[in-house]
């Protein structure tokens, strides 16, 4: 297990939290995985919202994408440089 990340963790709780893990199927993994990341997107987007109340749908679409491609794919794949929309 990585160290770290459960060193806050009252050690009952952690070995709930590893049993509930534990007696998931594959799909139910699978499935949380994807709601963690449509969670986390949605941060994302609210995050780059209050940062830039005036920005449209695709602005925003491409700010956080920006989070997590570089600048050169950015440019190829979307046409659109992060670096002139500080």
């Amino acid at each position: 297990m990585p160290a770290g990340w459960y060193e806050d963790t009252d050690p009952e709780a952690l070995e709930v939290f590893l049993q509930l893990h534990r007696r998931m199927t594959p799909g139910q993994r699978v499935a949380r995985v994807f709601e963690l990341t449509a969670f986390q997107e949605s941060l994302q987007r609210a995050s780059v919202r209050s940062m830039y109340p005036e920005a449209g749908e695709r602005e925003v679409f491409l700010r956080v994408a920006a989070r997590r491609l570089d600048r050169e794919t950015m440019i190829r794949v979307y046409g659109w440089d992060p670096d002139l929309h500080p």
